[in-house]
């Protein structure tokens, strides 16, 4: 961008104070980020690698979900590094910022898609199901998953091309992550006016968008069976029951499922519901911005002068993108009793604390976690 000397000697004081501050600002936000979200994914990590959960298709989600963010996070060091300690990284080697590009938009993608499955899978479960005893197996969600990680290995292949990071110098010791604009023009129109596109709908848009109409429609089914029930029920009240006993006792039987069903009902719901609402406070802003400084910024000279101002949002929404592979565990574990209990029971080493009670939402235990339209 064009800047007069004059504008520049004017708004470098302005500039320093945006990026000293922005350093401050992610140092903080990734240690509390890095803190809460490497323990999280380990012990999701712990809770669904054990022999009983690995039978169930939604916990093989879960467990590549714990190991994508784990890895997401690892590439998100590069940021803090250079935040907390000045460590720029994308100085020593043009190669190794292409790899750390490669899999940081790899592994952020497939944290997505596992959710998309895991929204699929309940979904399946809901619509139809009988057939989901078939479909919704261990081993198609491990096919799933691996489909999808080849798939976006190949759509994001694009980082490692010679037009992101070149070596500086004549001595080939320093090297950057921009994009090498004058000796590959076309692949830089590519990268800053189509990709940012592309990645906003496989990362978020696309997603977000299936997860919404999944969660919607389990809701809508899941409320038309319960009033199903609930009309049945007032149906078989008004036969007449010789054996008084037993009518009552029937009938609180029927009671006390009906609210069990409820409970596990609004426990899977609120998670998924949950999900859907942090993935699109995190994501989409980050996305957004993107495309806003691509298209707008750019072709605004004028606006030059507030540079450090538009990089310091954007390395605040960049951060808070990070806090939906930290928070995963949370919502998903120690928001549900039985993935709560789950819990407890793997890292004490117990074998009986799911206890088979009629009155909240943990009853079923694991064996039925696949037959409720279980996360």
């Amino acid at each position: 961008m064009n800047i007069t000397k004059n504008n520049a000697a004017t708004h470098l004081p302005e500039a320093y104070y945006y990026v000293a501050l922005g350093n401050r600002i992610g140092t903080i936000l990734y240690s509390i980020i890095y803190i809460l979200g490497f323990i999280g994914n380990t012990f999701a990590f712990i809770t669904f690698s054990n022999s009983r959960m690995r039978l169930i298709s939604s916990s093989i989600f879960l467990l590549i979900l714990s190991i994508s963010d784990t890895f997401a996070l690892i590439t998100s060091l590069w940021f803090f590094l250079s935040d907390a300690f000045s460590i720029r990284l994308q100085n020593y080697s043009a190669l190794a910022c292409r790899f750390r590009t490669f899999f940081a938009y790899v592994f952020m993608d497939l944290s997505s898609w596992c959710l998309v499955g895991l929204a699929l899978d309940r979904f399946l479960r809901i619509e139809i199901p009988l057939r989901a005893k078939i479909i919704c197996t261990p081993r198609n969600a491990v096919v799933m998953v691996s489909i999808c990680f080849l798939v976006l290995c190949g759509i994001n292949g694009h980082y490692f091309s010679p037009g992101i990071g070149q070596e500086r110098g004549g001595n080939q010791t320093t090297a950057h992550c921009l994009e090498n604009r004058e000796a590959f023009p076309k692949y830089y129109y590519f990268y800053k006016i189509i990709w940012p596109k592309i990645d906003m709908i496989i990362f978020c848009f696309l997603p977000a968008g299936i997860m919404i109409f999944c969660n919607v429609r389990i809701i809508h089914v899941l409320r038309r069976n319960r009033h199903h029930f609930e009309n049945q029920g007032l149906e078989n009240k008004q036969i007449k029951i010789t054996n008084i006993q037993q009518a009552l006792n029937g009938n609180s039987s029927k009671r006390k499922n009906l609210s069990r069903r409820k409970a596990i009902e609004r426990q899977m719901s609120l998670i998924m519901s949950y999900c859907v609402i942090v993935f699109l406070c995190t994501t989409v802003p980050v996305t957004i911005y993107l495309i806003f400084i691509e298209q707008f910024v750019v072709k605004h000279p004028n606006l030059a002068r507030d540079n450090a101002y538009y990089i310091f949002i954007f390395r605040l929404l960049r951060a808070m993108m990070y806090v939906h592979f930290a928070s995963n565990f949370y919502l998903y574990c120690l928001t549900s009793r039985i993935f709560r209990d789950e819990f407890l029971q793997t890292i004490t080493c117990r074998r009986n604390m799911i206890k088979t009670s009629l009155d909240d939402g943990t009853s079923l235990g694991l064996n039925k976690i696949g037959e409720i339209s279980s996360v």
